[in-house]
């Protein structure tokens, strides 16, 4: 027999040779794996193990705790007796809502009757007896005179601030007396009679001052345009009337303008002295 023929039968009978063992080794693994564990499964179910074990004896340490409770026993305190009421100290208390509103009320009340009375005391308290309001005391005869024949912007004007007041000449000739007495009285004509008149600086339409223009030689106000002639009757205007005067009193040598009584002007239409205009207007 070759060497060829014993290889070629060897070959074969090596690989089944080999199959058998391999077949063989693999069974073997497989019975052996059936009912056993590896190592790390059986540490690990030996860590679950005590963890039971541990919480059973908590368990039961929780049930016997329980149970001692339930079976001890409790002592219920009695219940505590209400304290008697006793009303608080006001101090402490301090104000309440309706002692507020009480005290305000009072208090407002009596600040109003007194704000009343104390306007019904000024209403009657007697007026000033200096400055404007009351009789003002302007000079005398002969320094009023020499006032009026030397004012300006025009003679025959003549301003006292003191009493807010025109002081001016009235005509004496028995005409304009006459026509005077028509229209005026009481103290007004009285001072007529004496030479003189007071008239008030306001003009009767809205109060303004109303200046005097030294080319017309009249009153004009610059206001609204209202005018009048030397004495204070209206000649041109929406005033209603003539400017407002005051009586003027003669006290021996003194002349004195009860500023304190004011008369209303005459009513339109009005001319006593006949005065027309004597040059161009100033407003």
């Amino acid at each position: 027999m070759s060497s060829g023929t014993v290889i070629a039968i060897a070959i074969p009978v090596l690989i089944a040779l080999a199959a058998v063992v391999g077949f063989t080794s693999l069974r073997r693994r497989d019975a052996q794996g059936l009912g056993h564990l590896s190592r790390e499964t059986r540490k690990r179910d030996a860590g679950a193990m005590t963890v039971t074990a541990a919480s059973d004896e908590a368990k039961e340490l929780e049930r016997s705790v329980a149970l001692a409770r339930v079976t001890a026993d409790v002592a219920i305190p009695e219940p505590a007796l209400p304290e008697e009421w006793t009303p608080p100290d006001p101090e402490e208390v301090g104000v309440t809502r309706r002692q507020f509103l009480n005290r305000a009320s009072i208090t407002l009340m009596t600040m109003g009757l007194s704000a009343f009375g104390a306007a019904n005391i000024a209403f009657l308290w007697p007026r000033p007896t200096g400055g404007f309001g009351s009789k003002v005391k302007i000079g005398t005869i002969s320094s009023v005179n020499d006032l009026i024949s030397s004012s300006s912007p025009a003679a025959n004007f003549s301003y006292f601030s003191e009493a807010q007041t025109y002081l001016q000449p009235f005509p004496m000739d028995s005409e304009t007396q006459q026509a005077a007495e028509a229209v005026y009285s009481g103290a007004i004509l009285d001072g007529i009679k004496m030479g003189y008149v007071a008239l008030w600086q306001k003009c009767p339409h809205l109060g303004c001052k109303v200046p005097v223009c030294g080319t017309s030689q009249w009153f004009e106000c610059p206001c609204h345009g209202s005018q009048y002639n030397r004495v204070g009757e209206k000649k041109v205007g929406p005033a209603p009337r003539g400017m407002d005067r005051f009586p003027v009193i003669i006290d021996g040598d003194k002349v004195i303008i009860d500023t304190g009584s004011p008369t209303q002007g005459p009513p339109i239409g009005t001319d006593t002295t006949g005065q027309g205009l004597e040059g161009p207007h100033c407003a």
